[in-house]
């Protein structure tokens, strides 16, 4: 009594076999045709530049969230219509070129949900020209940071002045010391003493609130200061030969498949083995 044999990998492979040529034609076209599309559609270049925000902190050094540096809304901060109109005329486009052409992201950092943390832009423009994409791109990146720069101004400024004034204060209770414990030590002690140990702890205080405010400078130019972290020099196109050998790849990959299908329908499926008894 005969029984249909299973259908093995062998028979696969012959029934493939047989249709080899199909297989071969569809890879072939399929790749070409990739390769067609890759001259057909229009080639656009892309350039990037990255700017980090800065980052505003308190007076005891703790991280504090800003609509220009919190990552959920520092992307749309940059886009705003004021900053969209200095990079049109910077980089010498349109508006809508500085807007349409434009991909901006501010990425947190991976593991972290908190917004007060350190933000730094990504800026990619594409456009049908080389130039442009790079212009473009560091226009925006130059536009970024002297936005970024305005309120940063202000904070060091402030610093700067308060701490050149204590400076200062520091230098002239320094020489008032001198001279009154010349006085004193010259018979007139009853009267500098007091001023004498007054200017004393005076200036002990002032050199702990120096100290501080030094710090605090410090710490403004390194967390709190905006800055350039990479200009473009160059874009890369989407016509380059190796995104056209990686187009005509994945149509050969199609193609493969797609014979592979055609080869097993047109064979009239699988052909089995000999019946065993």
């Amino acid at each position: 009594m005969a029984s249909d044999r299973e259908i093995t990998l062998g028979d696969v492979g012959r029934t493939i076999w047989r249709g080899k040529w199909i297989i071969v034609i569809t890879t072939v076209a399929a790749a070409l045709i990739g390769l067609l599309f890759t001259f057909a559609t229009t080639t656009l270049y892309t350039a990037s530049s990255r700017v980090y925000l800065g980052q505003a902190t308190t007076v005891t050094g703790a991280l504090v969230s800003t609509p220009g540096t919190n990552p959920l809304t520092a992307a749309t901060m940059l886009q705003s219509d004021r900053l969209l109109s200095e990079v049109a005329r910077r980089a010498g486009v349109s508006r809508s070129v500085a807007r349409d052409d434009v991909d901006i992201t501010v990425p947190r950092a991976p593991g972290t949900v908190s917004s007060s943390q350190p933000a730094v832009a990504t800026i990619t423009a594409s456009t049908a020209d080389a130039h442009t994409a790079v212009r473009v791109a560091n226009a925006y990146a130059e536009v970024a940071l002297s936005d970024a720069n305005t309120g940063f101004v202000k904070v060091k400024d402030t610093l700067t002045g308060q701490v050149a004034y204590m400076r200062g204060e520091q230098a002239n209770l320094v020489r008032q010391i001198g001279q009154w414990s010349a006085r004193a030590a010259g018979g007139q002690a009853a009267v500098f003493q007091p001023l004498l140990f007054t200017a004393q702890e005076q200036l002990t205080n002032l050199r702990v609130e120096l100290t501080d405010a030094q710090i605090q400078l410090a710490r403004a130019d390194q967390i709190e200061a905006p800055s350039i972290v990479s200009l473009a020099r160059s874009a890369s196109s989407s016509g380059s030969a190796p995104n056209r050998m990686r187009t005509m790849i994945i149509g050969g990959l199609i193609g493969l498949l797609l014979g592979i299908a055609i080869a097993l329908v047109s064979r009239g499926g699988l052909r089995r083995g000999p019946a065993s008894a």
